[in-house]
């Protein structure tokens, strides 16, 4: 990117005026700056020309920064807008952040912060940019990729074609799905098919430890750093030295270690908790998430350079449900492995309960349906599993997974939470209330097992 093309609409020729001189006397970034004092015109310049940035009032006579900014993010989406007032209240300025907004300014402007925010808008565009370069390069690499990925639908398909040819570059991978698509497997697919394969693939599950651990965990700390550290400790990036590291649940990363992250992967450097010394390495990051990262990038918990230095090759793992024409597959693997690990013949399943678990929605994704064949192969003792020897979740009226859930709504969110919401009670059922034991059947931490129950205001009346 060579330049910033920003339009500025104000009504007041004062304001317009300070602001040419501002933008006289900024030497970097480089801007090309148009300026517009009423919204007509204001629409013909933003539908005719490519910006980068719009710049505008809040209160104009004929239109409003609001209307300037609905306008923007539908006409122009990869657009940044910033905001200027003098009488904005903290509630309309979080509103206008939550509806795209990349800031707002108050009177009278800083000329330094308006300097930092060019800056920074310049350099997430250059970012993005890089990023999209690296995109097209892979689509067009041809590399071997060879991994135990069961599946035959489309969507899977597609997903492995990118995640091999990513292989074959030492970009960054973000992987994003729900828990229990199988974000681990593919990281070390990738892992195991690239220039880095002879080199260690390290593994961090961020949601399963305590904030206060994290910084220790990824970086290591020095003897004496805090109380308890008793002896020095390498990180998990150190660990990963030259080969790769797989960061799950990256969304959860505390925002005061997000900073010490993205300094490692824009130098390669790290110091130690409680060291003066700095640390360089060389290391590929595959993070994974199953949290909205954008609206934590609004709701201003997660470092939106960060997101875009972890987000070079996005590659979105669709869940279970979506691809059902993968769970017949994935069935006779699990009811395979798992029947030669107790040692007993290979079982099989009756047509009711062949039927019942090709139509189960899967909350759990992957995961949960291992885990049923498990469990039914654990209590069965035939060669035929009935539908009997399935866990209470499948017995118990299955069509209500699918059809009484959503009767009476076509929305898919509203669909989902339900889904999850009985997933999460059947589970607390079965563990007689003990929220660690669900959350180790789910495979998930407790902690995020306490977050999705909050969100989903469910009250653990099963204890």
């Amino acid at each position: 990117m060579k330049i910033l093309n920003i339009l500025v609409l104000d009504d007041d020729p004062t304001q317009i005026e300070l602001l040419k001189v501002m933008f006289e006397n900024i030497e970097y970034p480089p801007c090309k700056t148009i300026y517009t004092s009423n919204g007509n015109d204001f629409f013909t310049y933003l539908s005719r020309d490519p910006y980068d940035l719009v710049i505008s009032d809040y209160f104009m006579p004929d239109i409003t920064g609001r209307e300037v900014l609905n306008k923007v993010k539908i006409e122009k989406p990869g657009c940044e807008v910033i905001i200027i007032t003098s009488g904005t209240t903290t509630n309309e300025a979080i509103e206008l952040m939550k509806n795209g907004a990349y800031d707002f300014l108050i009177k009278p402007i800083s000329f330094e912060v308006l300097k930092n925010r060019l800056v920074k808008i310049f350099d997430l565009k250059n970012l993005i940019q890089e990023n999209e370069s690296l995109l097209e390069q892979v689509k067009v690499k041809d590399v071997s990729f060879s991994s135990d990925i069961i599946f035959k639908s489309k969507k899977m398909e597609d997903i492995i074609n990118i995640a091999a040819r990513s292989a074959g570059t030492d970009s960054n991978v973000l992987l994003r799905g729900e828990s229990g698509t199988g974000k681990e497997l593919l990281a070390r697919a990738i892992h195991y098919s690239s220039l880095r394969k002879e080199k260690p693939f390290i593994t961090i599950n961020i949601a399963a430890l305590p904030e206060s651990l994290v910084e220790s965990e990824l970086f290591g700390h020095i003897k004496g750093a805090y109380t308890g550290a008793d002896t020095e400790r390498t990180g998990r990036f150190e660990e990963a030295k030259d080969g790769t590291i797989f960061i799950d649940e990256a969304g959860d990363i505390p925002l005061t270690i997000q900073i010490k992250l993205l300094r490692l992967i824009q130098f390669g450097e790290f110091q130690k908790v409680g060291s003066n010394t700095t640390k360089r390495i060389s290391v590929r990051i595959i993070a994974a998430t199953s949290r909205n990262l954008e609206q934590m990038i609004k709701n201003g918990e997660f470092r939106e350079d960060l997101f875009y230095r972890l987000n070079v090759i996005p590659i979105n793992i669709p869940p279970l449900r979506e691809r059902k024409e993968d769970i017949s597959l994935l069935i006779n693997y699990f009811l395979k492995i798992k029947s030669d690990k107790q040692n007993r013949e290979t079982a099989m399943l009756t047509d009711e309960t062949n039927d019942l678990l090709i139509n189960y929605s899967y909350p759990g994704n992957i995961r949960e349906l291992e885990n049923i064949i498990e469990y039914a192969i654990a209590i069965g003792r035939g060669k035929y599993i009935t539908s009997k020897e399935l866990p209470q979740i499948l017995q118990s009226n299955p069509g209500e997974n699918v059809e009484k859930i959503l009767q009476g709504t076509e929305d898919y969110n509203k669909s989902m939470i339900n889904f999850e919401t009985i997933f999460i009670k059947n589970i607390l059922n079965k563990s007689g209330g003990n929220q660690s034991a669900a959350a180790r059947s789910m495979g998930i931490s407790e902690r995020k097992l306490r977050s999705r129950m909050e969100i989903l205001e469910i009250e653990n009346t099963f204890r």
